[in-house]
């Protein structure tokens, strides 16, 4: 979630990435006998102003990464891997050349933001590799958190035979398209897991809003774009950060009756505006 600035933020987090020193901490991702073969792995992701602390590696398959929001600003996390070999020098002569993101940078899901003190989480498949945990969300001064250090590697290694592969039953499909979100059928109160399946031409992410009284997605809009000042008209409660073509994650949400929205802040390829510019935002009702 964010302005238009953050594709150019993905890159300008290399050296801030090559030089972290990450805690030695390794989660095995649904591999032992204490994790049953059908359910996903558990990290724990905490976000504070502007650092993450988490795990430096984790085995392949389905994980659900847990996000605490320790910080007094918005944060979410996004994961991106880093495909045919490259590392975060390759990525660092990206930014020099000033070009546009390459093929083998991967946006791959994560939870996406949440108010100060609360929590969230989304599920992934993720395969061997390299990746990093980011921040795209900008503070009040424009800034993007993770030109502000909050960016994290972390290495998938091979899974063992128990671990679960595949993402868990969902209660409601939701596709992500050129500029629409269409859900298999209306959220109700109570907790949901929301598979989401990014079926449009490009990259998209999709944030759960929880509306304040009297007003629309389109207001939230209005004042993430604006430098997010005063109180918010909309509580983010978390939902999928971007997603590549074809991508594909879940997250689950407790609601209770109210006015919600969805929204895209995703910066189109073709213009660079949000693709709420585009019209992707939409208010609807849960009962």
């Amino acid at each position: 979630m964010g302005q238009g600035t953050r594709l150019g933020a993905v890159l300008a987090i290399a050296a801030l990435l090559a030089s972290c020193s990450p805690d030695r901490h390794k989660v095995e991702g649904g591999a032992g006998s204490e994790t049953p073969s059908a359910a996903p792995a558990v990290i724990t992701v905490t976000a504070s102003d502007y650092a993450f602390e988490a795990p430096d590696s984790m085995a392949a398959g389905a994980v659900t990464v847990q996000l605490i929001n320790h910080g007094k600003e918005l944060h979410q996390a996004q994961l991106i891997r880093l495909e045919q070999g490259k590392s975060l020098a390759d990525v660092a002569q990206v930014l020099k050349s000033g070009g546009p993101i390459p093929s083998w940078i991967k946006f791959v899901g994560g939870p996406n933001g949440i108010a100060p003190g609360q929590q969230a989480e989304a599920t992934e498949v993720l395969p061997p590799g390299n990746y990093a945990y980011i921040c795209l969300i900008p503070s009040p001064d424009g800034v993007v958190h993770a030109a502000k250090g909050m960016a994290r590697p972390f290495t998938v290694t091979e899974a063992s035979t128990t671990a679960a592969s595949q993402l868990p039953p969902a209660d409601v499909t939701l596709k992500l398209l050129d500029y629409d979100f269409q859900a298999s059928q209306p959220l109700k109160a109570g907790r949901q897991t929301i598979m989401v399946e990014n079926v449009g031409p490009q990259a998209h992410e999709v944030v759960l809003l929880k509306l304040a009284p009297g007003k629309k997605t389109e207001d939230f809009a209005m004042w993430a774009e604006h430098g997010m000042k005063g109180p918010p008209p909309a509580q983010p409660l978390g939902g999928v950060t971007i997603l590549d073509k074809g991508g594909r994650g879940s997250f689950t949400a407790d609601l209770t009756p109210g006015d919600y929205g969805f929204i895209c802040f995703y910066p189109d390829q073709k213009d660079g505006k949000p693709h709420l510019a585009h019209g992707m935002m939409k208010t609807f009702k849960v009962s």
